[in-house]
């Protein structure tokens, strides 16, 4: 019997006027991200995207991880003849109860299709009473052990589960924007929140060779193909930071090497955005984890920066951020112990409440920045994470 997969909209239907445009975005994800596993077709019913093709069921774990998605049903398909309706919910109460403890059942039905002879509630009946004769079950309409759904449309849709999608906007709609990624657990959850609302990504890495070695790059990169499951394609922008790194190191307060590493980082990343029409930056920040992290650090880290910084973390506490991390498949990749730059050159006692003008007047003592920022880009290793 053919089965398709039912998706669900998630906050597009809040969209008014622009629904077409969030819709078309989804539309436009969900074939970029199955057609590498198969030809398949996705045509739109009303607010409900199908997906036909063989073997559908492999594809159910990609199109759980596609943001814009409430939620996905692997449905068989029938004609709306009520004898089919009839073995064919059948036929889904008999997969479901060989193995589970099934006392109790309810039937839903939705009738889009309005020149359907039965309505809804004479569906429901029409499949309850059929049901009551082929099974030893109950109806329960109040909390049944098993819910069979019935839509009908331009067919008939049976199905029992609704599997929660990702939420969220389809990713693009938000425009692009960069995140300040490590191999730390912190950013990577940040950039998998910005790219549920909406946001594709770019993102900026800093390492410091010889100091930290290929392998905390690969790590990264690692990190971003998890995230890319969710995200899609995400542009990668390796920053070689040692020759500035150094410098600051030399020149600068020893309790202000964080912060100032910091600010040039921002500076580089928001060039990079501007020169890639990114419309943000992003930070995995959270108020009061670290040094670098109280108000008046990320005052000074950010206070040359024109672009909007967004940090989704900015009040969650750690245990928050590592339940995100390891339900994404990132946390274990994080915990990896490599190495960044910024614990390599972390002073001993980072000053914790810095003062902008003395962080200014420390900085100055670094000559030709503009010509060090230039040069840290235009060697850069870029690439595509997928």
């Amino acid at each position: 019997m053919e089965r398709e997969i039912l998706i669900k909209f998630g906050e597009i239907f809040l969209k008014g006027e622009n629904k077409e445009k969030f819709e078309k975005a989804l539309f436009d994800n969900i074939n970029q991200k199955i057609n590498k596993f198969g030809i398949f077709n996705i045509k739109k019913m009303g607010s409900v995207f199908a997906v036909s093709g063989e073997n559908t069921e492999k594809i159910l774990s990609i199109i759980k991880k596609i943001f814009g998605i409430s939620s996905i049903s692997y449905a068989y398909k029938t004609s709306k003849n009520i004898e089919e309706i009839k073995n064919t919910a059948e036929e889904e109460i008999e997969t479901k109860i060989k193995n589970k403890n099934i006392k109790s059942f309810k039937i839903e039905a939705k009738r889009t299709d309005k020149s359907f002879y039965l309505n809804s509630l004479e569906i429901c009946t029409k499949i309850g009473e059929f049901i009551l004769k082929k099974f030893n079950l109950k109806v329960d309409v109040h909390n049944p052990d098993l819910i069979i759904k019935i839509e009908i449309r331009n067919c008939a849709y049976i199905y029992s589960e609704k599997i929660p999608g990702a939420g969220g906007l389809p990713v693009g709609t938000s425009g692009l924007g960069t995140v300040m990624i490590s191999g730390g657990i912190d950013s990577p959850v940040a950039t998998f929140m910005m790219a549920k609302r909406g946001l594709k990504i770019n993102a900026v890495h800093f390492s410091t060779p010889p100091y930290t070695s290929e392998r905390s790059v690969d790590k990264v990169k690692r990190i971003l193909k998890k995230i890319s499951e969710y995200s899609g394609t995400i542009k990668f922008f390796n920053i070689n930071f040692s020759e500035i790194q150094k410098k600051i190191k030399k020149l600068c307060a020893e309790d202000l090497v964080t912060i100032i590493s910091r600010r040039f980082m921002s500076k580089i990343s928001q060039k990079i955005a501007v020169s890639e029409k990114s419309s943000c930056l992003i930070t995995g920040e959270s108020l009061g984890q670290v040094a670098s992290q109280t108000v008046s650090a990320i005052n000074c880290t950010s206070h040359d920066i024109f672009l909007p910084v967004f940090r989704p973390l900015i009040g969650f506490d750690k245990s928050e951020i590592i339940n995100i991390s390891k339900k994404i498949g990132t946390f274990e990749i994080s915990i990896e112990d490599f190495e960044d730059c910024c614990s390599i050159f972390s002073p001993k006692r980072p000053k914790i409440n810095p003062v902008l003008r003395f962080v200014q007047n420390s900085e100055l003592k670094i000559k030709n920045q503009d010509e060090l920022i230039e040069n840290a880009i235009k060697n850069c290793e870029i690439c595509e994470i997928n």
